[in-house]
């Protein structure tokens, strides 16, 4: 039981480095995001409008990835959804839309 509980105690702690070293690595790129932004404010870029444009291009780009793990059937059966509930007029629907239709140009020739 001891020599069980050793090993698991042992993982702990190579669980507890590794939560430290990602810390300190993401720590580092944040920092780097931070520098990027500041370079933008210094050129003029206002940060705030900047960072929610950031923002909004991660959640399409994220919802995007959602639609199109999809069947195409499950994704008509969503276009139908999202018409009835009114919000087929998204962001999200206008690029699955240009997508879909990039698709169908390249399997028609």
């Amino acid at each position: 039981m001891q020599e069980v509980l050793g090993k698991i105690d042992g993982y702990e702690a190579d669980l507890a480095s590794e939560r430290g070293s990602s810390m300190a690595r993401c720590r580092n790129i944040r920092e780097s995001i931070n520098n990027v932004l500041k370079e933008a404010k210094a050129r003029g870029i206002p940060t705030k409008e900047l960072r929610a444009l950031v923002k909004i291009r991660k959640n399409e780009n994220k919802n995007k990835e959602i639609y199109e793990e999809l069947e195409q059937d499950q994704q008509q059966i969503l276009s139908m959804l999202a018409t009835a509930e009114g919000v087929k007029d998204l962001p999200l629907w206008r690029a699955a839309a240009m997508n879909a239709i990039g698709e169908a140009g390249a399997t028609a020739h």
